[in-house]
């Protein structure tokens, strides 16, 4: 199969698609969910762990094949998995009438073609983050679950945390005033550096007896819809460090950060925003070590978010509202939600785990007086967390359901934009700007609003 880019417009690509829409399994009370996995590496490893969970707990999902392109990696999914069958073609997967659900853990140059073809073919589909690579492409999938009424979860920090919503209760009821900007950062520092992952291997794995060559992996199908490459394990492995495949911190890291916000202030498309940054430190790659972007939102606020790969001290989550400030206290349930669990603790005794999840808000001196009668005459108010389902969990459950899942395609689609935006402009060297009512990108961004003061 010929595997050229898609170069379609979001009308013609669902109209031309949907004329193969099949229909998905229609789940009995006691039916047990049959779900694949494709894309064995690092996330996989995760990703398995979610599953296994609920598995265990109840015995309402089983694992009915893995999939990848390269066959080391497809044998240890087997073996992690359990699963009956192994492919290292994804279309085989999706031709099963069986398998209900599919897990795409695949470089993000596949996830907006792989995703389609799935719900087209009538599966679930738990997509891990980024949503996609541009603006486009997460329009188009937004637009066919829409049309096919597949349940699509993103993966990525945010919504399935209950403390962010309750930030959100908070903040919609005007307890800390007008929010007029955001911080965000995640930030990294590594000796070998951001990516450089071993060669073979999986992730921070090395596997020295795993061959990598034309004989054990399909280099056609993993390239997909991308430039035609000679067969490279550098773009294989460390592909988040070329364009073609990734956008860099921005869909990696941010896109989770940008989750927690959106989260906590309400999910919107921006309306501009502008990317700054650069390959700083490691001079091996296409994509920025350090990385700045500024998003400006139709509600009159803007958030900032940066990642660096050179220096991995961040900030807390801070919202900043007219009244108050508010900072998130990431504790042990952050790092867990991130996938902190990959690798079992070592032996003998451990250090304490960090708190729990908190949110704090603390009075502007300025307005002290409207915040406390705001909030029954505190000064500091502390937002406990609260045990929430896992990702996992709320797709699976929305597959019996039919409801929406809580990080659904319209959430996923608002915060890709707002990612993409920033990849663009820092790629391009100029704002970018985007009209949220008809969700077109716009050639240039229009002036700010003025408010000149009333003259006498």
């Amino acid at each position: 199969m010929s595997y050229k880019a898609d170069q379609s417009t979001r009308r013609d690509f669902i109209a031309a698609t949907t004329a193969t829409l099949a229909s998905g399994r229609v789940l009995g009370a006691n039916d047990r969910i049959n779900i694949a996995f494709i894309g064995n590496g690092m996330q996989f490893e995760t990703l398995i762990r979610v599953f296994k969970n609920r598995q265990q707990q109840k015995n309402d999902v089983q694992f009915a094949a893995v999939c990848d392109v390269w066959e080391p990696r497809l044998q240890y999914g087997l073996k992690q998995a359990g699963a009956e069958k192994g492919y290292r073609d994804y279309r085989e997967v999706l031709q099963r009438k069986d398998i209900d659900g599919v897990v795409l853990a695949v470089p993000d140059h596949w996830h907006c073609r792989m995703a389609s073809e799935a719900m087209l073919a009538g599966k679930d589909v738990y997509l891990e983050k980024p949503m996609t690579r541009t603006v486009e492409e997460a329009a188009k999938l937004n637009e066919l679950v829409n049309k096919t009424k597949r349940v699509l979860q993103l993966g990525g920090t945010g919504p399935a945390t209950r403390l962010y919503w309750k930030v959100n209760d908070y903040i919609k009821a005007g307890k800390m005033g007008k929010v007029v900007w955001g911080l965000i950062s995640y930030n990294r520092n590594t000796r070998e550096g951001m990516w450089d992952y071993p060669i073979p291997g999986v992730g921070s794995e090395h596997w020295p007896d795993a061959k990598f060559g034309p004989e054990n992996i399909d280099w056609e199908m993993w390239l997909g819809p991308v430039p035609k490459r000679r067969l490279s394990a550098e773009r294989y492995f460390r592909w988040r460090k070329f364009w073609d495949y990734s956008t860099g911190n921005a869909g990696d890291l941010l896109y989770h950060r940008l989750g927690v916000m959106s989260t906590m202030v309400g999910f919107d498309f921006p309306t501009r925003a502008v990317g700054v940054g650069g390959v700083y430190v490691q001079k091996n790659r296409e994509v920025p070590d350090t990385y700045m972007t500024m998003i400006e939102y139709p509600g009159d606020y803007s958030v900032n978010m940066v990642s660096c790969m050179a220096n991995a001290t961040s900030v807390p989550v801070t919202v900043y509202g007219n009244w108050g400030t508010l900072q998130v206290n990431e504790g042990q349930s952050f790092m867990d939600a991130m996938g902190d669990q990959r690798k079992a603790p070592p032996p003998g005794p451990q250090a304490p785990r960090r708190p729990r999840q908190s949110a704090v808000v603390r009075a502007e001196r300025q307005f002290l007086k409207e915040f406390q009668e705001a909030n029954d005459g505190q000064a500091e108010v502390t937002i406990e967390a609260e045990p929430s389902p896992s990702l996992g969990d709320n797709w699976l459950d929305s597959m019996r359901s039919r409801e929406a899942p809580v990080y659904n395609a319209l959430r996923g689609y608002q915060v890709m934009v707002a990612i993409a935006l920033g990849v663009e402009s820092y790629r391009k060297g100029r704002v970018m700007a985007f009209d949220p009512v008809r969700q077109v990108m716009l050639p240039a961004p229009p002036p700010h609003r003025e408010h000149p003061p009333a003259e006498a």
